[in-house]
């Protein structure tokens, strides 16, 4: 008899859970940003990455061979993206990094506190080396 019961009474508390579920609002979108991928590709794949950067850690010089966007999930950077001037990409914001185009740093702004990003690469069947390092630039 106890137990009865207590099955009863669990199964009215998941009722009621799932109810006040079904009656809650949804979670809310709010957009970031429209990126055009130019020009356009055939993506079988996204690869995701998630980048941890220390107080002042800077990416080098470095490309991708296919579009690549990141989120910002924690701190600030400064960025220079091919031929664009250096930019604060602040937590919360994305970036675009298009395919072919040197990616001189991605620095992490904070000289005391940590940074991260998360990528994504916008990969289509026969692309298998996403990312190429290259050497620093003259004078630096």
């Amino acid at each position: 008899m106890r137990r009865r019961a207590a099955l009863a009474a669990l199964a009215a508390g998941a009722a009621v859970s799932a109810s006040a579920l079904a009656q809650a609002p949804i979670p809310t979108r709010t957009p970031l940003g429209v990126i055009p991928i130019a020009p356009g590709k055939s993506v079988d794949r996204v690869e995701t990455n998630r980048v941890d950067f220390a107080p002042g850690q800077v990416m080098p010089r470095h490309k991708h061979t296919v579009p690549v966007i990141c989120f910002i999930s924690r701190g600030d950077f400064l960025v220079k993206i091919g031929d664009a001037p250096e930019r604060r990409a602040a937590q919360g914001s994305t970036t675009y990094e298009p395919p072919e185009t040197t990616v001189h740093y991605f620095r992490n702004a904070s000289a005391t506190d940590p940074a991260q990003l998360l990528c994504a690469s916008l990969a289509g069947r026969d692309d298998k080396v996403l990312n190429v390092m290259l050497d620093p630039e003259p004078g630096s």
